[in-house]
């Protein structure tokens, strides 16, 4: 008799994506049940990618046939019907921090990520272009493998720009890539999880990076295995389905009661910010002072069906001695923009305590940004509200 649980989800995604890398941890540690297919199964060709006018991984199909483009917008739906194990922690300075790393874990390690994978070619591409390959064509020819990994690494190769990605900056992207590790290998010597003895969305955002490129791609996991060993044990734990790691046997399941950041996490906040180059602050100026030309367009009507990130410009700014231009996307926005909704119903006592934890980094803003026209999602795109 098969025991297996029927799927709650399927699951479309690649092992080799940055974003479903977030998505499958998410599924495993919630114990939602689900069964995982590629890009290449029929059924994402003749409903899925129909359903949701979007080729972008990962997806989800739930039960009743509706489909969720978009790790964010995934956790959010399936948050709603699979609301335990909790995976916010309940304090306010830590359930802060959480949400604000939900982007700034990407703005600090997306550049690396992307960097350790599409330009150390002769150590990465064998694997890293075959396992696109599969996605597309599972039981491929290597040669098969190798036309479509192609495919998709010239695609990469069009954000180069836009990530600021020059020979003065790549350096800096390997920096906050081995200070990161650091920082991390300390925090997981002594804690299961960023906040404490559960994982929050903080860890599964953290895992688009670490696990979807930097653990599994063979250059930069080279340097995570032998420089955080810790780091890579953590990437192995997120993606099992108990809460609880044999190393941490004895370690209670919970956030940590006290609402304290660990010193670990105070650098890794610090670390982000400045990888962040006022990213969010910028971005919401910017997006204001382009929406004012924008009275005529109705409320739910998509930026851009052609790109589901729509950037409405970019400015440059200086990363550790290196001026680079910075993307302004409206994506990152729309992430912010549930945080602010959460912070705006904490109480006023929460909410300064919230404001002084950031002052002491330099990003009070954060929680003050005000969007002149809220952005909202029709269908898998990002529309003005």
């Amino acid at each position: 008799m098969n025991s297996t649980p029927e799927p709650e989800v399927y699951l479309y995604g690649s092992y080799a994506s940055y974003a479903a890398a977030k998505t499958r941890c998410y599924l495993r540690k919630k114990g939602i049940p689900f069964v995982e297919r590629v890009p290449a199964h029929p059924r994402f060709r003749t409903h899925v990618r129909p359903n949701s006018n979007n080729h972008r991984i990962p997806q989800i199909e739930l039960k009743d046939g509706s489909v969720v483009q978009d790790t964010a917008a995934i956790v959010d739906v399936l948050e709603a019907k699979f609301p335990e194990p909790n995976i916010f922690p309940p304090g306010p300075r830590q359930g802060l921090v959480a949400r604000l790393f939900e982007q700034l874990l990407d703005d600090l390690l997306m550049r690396p990520a992307w960097h350790y994978r599409w330009n150390y070619m002769d150590e990465n591409y064998r694997f890293v272009g075959r396992e696109f390959g599969r996605s597309f064509k599972p039981q491929g020819t290597d040669e098969e493998l190798d036309h479509y990994g192609r495919v998709i690494a010239d695609r990469m190769e069009g954000k180069r720009a836009g990530i600021g990605a020059t020979d003065d900056s790549l350096p800096v992207f390997e920096t906050f890539y081995k200070e990161a590790l650091d920082i991390l290998e300390a925090h997981f010597t002594t804690i299961p999880y960023l906040f404490g003895g559960r994982p929050s969305i903080a860890d599964f955002s953290l895992m688009g990076s670490l696990f979807g490129h930097l653990a599994r791609d063979p250059l930069p996991a080279s340097i995570m295995k032998t420089r955080a060993p810790r780091v890579f044990r953590w990437t192995e734990a997120m993606n099992t389905p108990e809460i609880q790691s044999p190393e941490f046997a004895d370690f209670p399941t919970e956030f940590d009661a006290q609402d304290e950041l660990p010193e670990t996490i105070a650098d890794l906040l610090k670390l982000s910010l400045e990888a962040s180059m006022g990213r969010l602050p910028r971005s919401a100026d910017m997006y204001n002072e382009w929406v004012r030309s924008q009275t005529a367009v109705a409320a739910g009507t998509p930026v851009s069906e052609k790109h589901d990130e729509p950037s409405i410009g970019h400015y440059e700014a200086s990363l550790r001695g290196v001026t680079m231009k910075v993307g302004v996307g409206l994506y990152p926005l729309w992430v912010h923009q549930r945080t602010l909704h959460w912070f705006n119903t904490l109480d006023a006592d929460d909410q300064k305590a919230g404001r002084e934890l950031l002052a002491s980094f330099g990003g009070e803003r954060l929680v003050d940004l005000e969007l002149e026209r809220p952005l909202t999602r029709a269908g898998s795109y990002i529309a003005l509200g």
